[in-house]
């Protein structure tokens, strides 16, 4: 679909939605001054997440910090110590743990403000100040280098736990982040012309929502293994199947594959038609997993973002249901939502 079509409001749902921190429609403000594009909404909700930090309480840790003092504290390094002949001058090498604000998240959150601040991508003004000013709440904070393994050796636990809807904020700023190291600019392409991110967004949308408003409905991801014989040494090259959703009732049971696709159909000779490989990939999963006890009668949908054309197609392949189903975002949020309820039923 393109990119104009999905109004920044609804991106904020989506966001929400797939990072399981949806409150309401008037938990966040979003409006097109303040948010013209994507890294503009990132950049507010950063800032009204580090001003809440500010005032509610900043994640803390124990630091180890090792420093020449007159004040005998900690561990005191005796064999560094007379090394260095400190003791001359009445110092001693100690070794203690200090509770500082200066931890990996508090890191990662300053790094990320200084990108948005460094961006050749126009900040709004109420962006950009508001940068600034979470800046200076961070200035004591050490700066970093981000790169995925800084993300990798992120810790949340139940007393930082409030800081992971900002983790996945800088997350995917870091991964929209374009620096040119000609001229050492930095700048942050839109989240819609990544076709791969939309899909993981897309996905984790559709999961979400799920598992919020189906409540007789068991929702989770699935492996599914291939129904063959084969050696070991053949076993590591095949491919692996795991589901986008899988919607388990008492009734029935539903394979959900999504597609973020600017358009769901191909055309050819003048004729549209079908993705093949979206459908013989969801036919691989429909036939491998009906082989198992209960899913004889599994079926499928092939779910799409808002295209050209309504699309609400049903057949039967190989004694499965298939569906093939449209969303369009550029909708108001409650029919979205109707719509979504639909599908899933």
């Amino acid at each position: 679909m393109k990119k104009s079509e999905i109004p920044i409001q609804n991106i904020y749902y989506l966001l929400a939605y797939a990072w399981d921190h949806f409150r309401g429609a008037d938990e966040l403000n979003v409006n097109e001054s303040q948010c013209p594009d994507v890294h503009n909404l990132l950049a507010m909700m950063l800032g009204e997440g580090i001003r809440r930090l500010s005032t509610q309480g900043m994640d803390k840790g124990y630091r180890q910090f090792v420093e020449e003092t007159p004040r005998l504290r900690g561990r005191v390094d005796l064999v560094t110590s007379y090394r260095r002949q400190t003791q001359v001058s009445g110092r001693m090498v100690c070794e203690f743990d200090e509770l500082t604000a200066d931890t990996p998240p508090n890191q990662i959150l300053k790094a990320t403000c200084r990108r948005l601040l460094l961006s050749t991508s126009q900040l709004a003004p109420d962006n950009s100040s508001q940068t600034r000013h979470c800046l200076g709440l961070l200035a004591d904070i050490s700066d970093v280098r981000l790169d995925r393994r800084t993300f990798h050796r992120i810790q949340l636990h139940r007393n930082n736990r409030h800081y992971r809807l900002l983790m996945h904020v800088c997350r995917l700023l870091h991964d929209l982040y374009l620096p040119n190291e000609e001229s050492g600019s930095v700048r942050f392409r839109s989240i819609l012309d990544s076709e791969v991110t939309m899909h993981r967004l897309f996905e984790s949308f559709v999961r979400r929502f799920a598992e919020r408003h189906c409540s007789q409905t068991k929702v989770l991801q699935m492996k599914i293994k291939w129904d063959g014989t084969w050696t070991e040494d053949v076993e590591k090259f095949l491919p692996m199947m795991r589901t986008d959703v899988t919607l388990i009732r008492a009734e029935k049971r539903t394979i959900l594959d999504c597609k973020f696709y600017r358009e769901a159909l191909t055309t050819h000779c003048g004729k549209q038609r079908l993705h093949t490989a979206h459908l013989y990939q969801l036919m691989a999963y429909l036939r491998n997993k009906s082989v198992e006890s209960g899913w004889e009668t599994v079926d499928g949908i092939l779910l799409y973002p808002a295209v050209n054309q309504h699309l609400d197609l049903e057949f039967t392949l190989w004694g499965h249901k298939v569906a093939i189903r449209s969303i369009d975002l550029d909708q108001e949020w409650q029919d979205i939502h109707n719509r979504m309820l639909e599908i899933l039923a």
